[in-house]
């Protein structure tokens, strides 16, 4: 994607109005950058100034602890933000970042993007908007570690990332889905063949469909 259809793209996301001079501002604050599958993009506590715009591929939000452990956050997915919050706070990133296959993001200064955001209300909202219904959905993913057991859990992803046609793509690895929900991918496996059995539902390859 060349770097002008990446901008039109993220305001497209966005649903705002804009004129040329706005454009070309963040154009000129803006640069596109390209990864390669399993390629870090920052790692938890390093300072940055950047947030991102993901155009194409899919990046792991994650957390770890002093053992190692891995806790994933979210799965980035196309026209998405991500690490926003160097917006607003400190320039420390509170998660790492990393491409689960190749990806072309949209890197943007953010202390130039806040520029932007205080002399534009109508960018602000819809910012808020969005940093908004991100925090709704990590409330949702703690609800889920705490209290669901697996096979809520499981059914209450699917049913988050479904389309109109209660179609579910399977483009991230079984086990990063398996991390997220905070169960083994041997168990994920064994949920979902249950699921099947119990025609609630149909697998065909990498693609899930919800029956019921």
């Amino acid at each position: 994607m060349e770097k002008k259809e990446a901008i039109r793209f993220l305001l497209k996301s966005l649903k705002i109005n804009y004129d040329l001079d706005f454009f070309n501002y963040l154009n000129s604050i803006s640069s596109l950058v390209r990864k390669k599958k399993r390629e870090i993009i920052f790692l938890e506590n390093e300072e940055g100034s950047n947030l991102y715009f993901l155009l194409s591929g899919s990046v792991k939000l994650y957390k770890t602890n002093d053992e190692g452990r891995e806790a994933v956050i979210h799965f980035v997915e196309p026209g998405e933000f991500f690490a926003e919050i160097v917006l607003f706070l400190e320039n420390r990133y509170p998660v790492s970042a990393i491409t689960i296959k190749e990806s072309q993001l949209l890197s943007i200064d953010a202390e130039k993007m806040f520029y932007i955001i205080r002399s534009d209300p109508e960018l602000a909202m819809k910012l808020i908007g969005i940093f908004a219904h991100r925090l709704n959905y990590m409330a949702d993913v703690i609800k889920n570690l705490s209290i669901m057991d697996t096979r809520d859990k499981f059914l209450n992803y699917l049913n988050r990332v479904k389309d109109e046609n209660n179609i579910i793509h399977l483009n991230i690895p079984k086990q990063e889905i398996a991390l997220l929900l905070g169960i083994a991918p041997e168990t994920f496996s064994r949920v979902l063949k249950q699921l099947s059995e119990q025609g609630i539902l149909e697998i065909q390859g990498k693609t899930i469909k919800l029956l019921r």
